[in-house]
């Protein structure tokens, strides 16, 4: 895993069928009128059709369950 400057995080492995996958993680801020709006965006091999974008607090409870699962 690599973390940029940007903040963009980048993991690459291997599917089940041995093809390569790169999932690109990134925070965005967006300001609207007085508020910012600060989500996060995963893509799955840099595409955007496949992105999900989160709330920073379901990007940390995202972690929390990928880090227990992998205990």
């Amino acid at each position: 895993m690599s973390a940029e400057q940007s903040r963009r995080f980048v993991l690459t492995g291997q599917d089940p069928q041995g093809r390569n996958r790169t999932i690109i993680g990134w925070r965005e801020a967006e300001y609207t009128g007085d508020r910012v709006l600060k989500r996060v965006v995963l893509t799955l091999d840099a595409t955007m059709d496949s992105a999900t974008v989160l709330t920073p607090a379901e990007a940390i409870e995202l972690a929390r369950m990928i880090l227990t699962t992998a205990r």
